[in-house]
């Protein structure tokens, strides 16, 4: 597959216009540097023993996998760790390193939900390289939603990153079928790089090519003065493994796409 390289916005931090040009340009904005690794050191470092405890990876030049079954993972125990849960309160609390490093980004204060996820990817792990989705789909929304995806671990590039479909939020909510044919991008990350981008825009999973397990923590924000969603899907089968919203996307239930233009080939522009 075919993997353009997504540019970082760092030259545009101090010019809200144009990061917001680019923005509704690409659906994503890309910053490096953007937390400082140790903000994110006590969840990584859970993060790891966690994974070194269930005996599928193991710490050498960062998380590598060990090779054995991925049965022993228990997902729920990912959620809970302690780092996590402390994040989470600081984020209900104002007083998180993410929210900030948000403002800077979209240009306004930015409001962040009192929640957030981690999530993994193995290598040699076919079954869950999450296949192309639109995070709305999950949502019952009506605002101006980010996800803010930040890396947790080095990321080579096309090694397990995202692969994003640049432009594809023009397009709004889509089929579940019709998510078909894009022009994928992608970066390499590094620990405190950050990824935000519109709900609406087309992404997926890339397979791992080494042996690293890929962990990332996401969250999700709007402009202070807009609403939160109505309802959100994250139960049951959803959280295995703490995948984007992959479970929460059988064929989704809005059609909307911009008069005349064709939903089947998803274009990067």
């Amino acid at each position: 597959m075919p993997l353009a390289e997504l540019p970082a916005a760092n030259a545009l931090l101090g010019d809200p216009r144009s990061m917001a040009t680019r923005h509704q340009q690409q659906g994503c904005l890309l910053v490096r540097d953007a937390l400082e690794p140790s903000a994110l050191a006590d969840l990584i470092d859970e993060a790891a023993a966690l994974l070194e405890r269930w005996g599928v990876a193991r710490r050498a030049d960062g998380v590598r996998a060990t090779g054995s079954p991925i049965a022993s993972v228990v997902p729920a125990e990912l959620q809970r760790l302690p780092a996590l849960a402390t994040l989470i309160d600081r984020i209900a609390a104002g007083t998180d390193p993410i929210a900030p490093v948000a403002a800077r980004v979209f240009g306004c204060p930015m409001a962040l939900w009192p929640e957030a996820r981690l999530h993994l990817a193995f290598p040699g792990d076919p079954d869950h390289v999450t296949p192309p989705h639109q995070d709305s789909g999950a949502l019952d929304w009506i605002g101006d939603y980010r996800r803010l995806w930040i890396a947790l671990g080095e990321i080579p590039f096309g090694d397990g990153g995202l692969g994003l479909a640049a432009g594809s939020h023009r397009y709004r909510r889509l089929p579940l079928d019709e998510l078909l044919d894009g022009n994928w991008c992608t970066a390499a990350m590094s620990i405190g790089d950050v990824l935000a981008f519109d709900l609406n825009l087309v992404h997926r999973s890339l397979p791992i090519t080494s042996d690293r397990v890929r962990i990332a923590l996401t969250v999700i924000g709007s402009a202070q003065w807009d609403p939160r969603p109505s309802a959100a899907a994250h139960a049951g089968e959803q959280a295995r493994l703490g995948l984007c919203e992959r479970e929460a996307s059988p064929p989704f239930l809005s059609r909307a796409t911009p008069e005349g233009q064709s939903r089947r080939t998803l274009r990067s522009s």
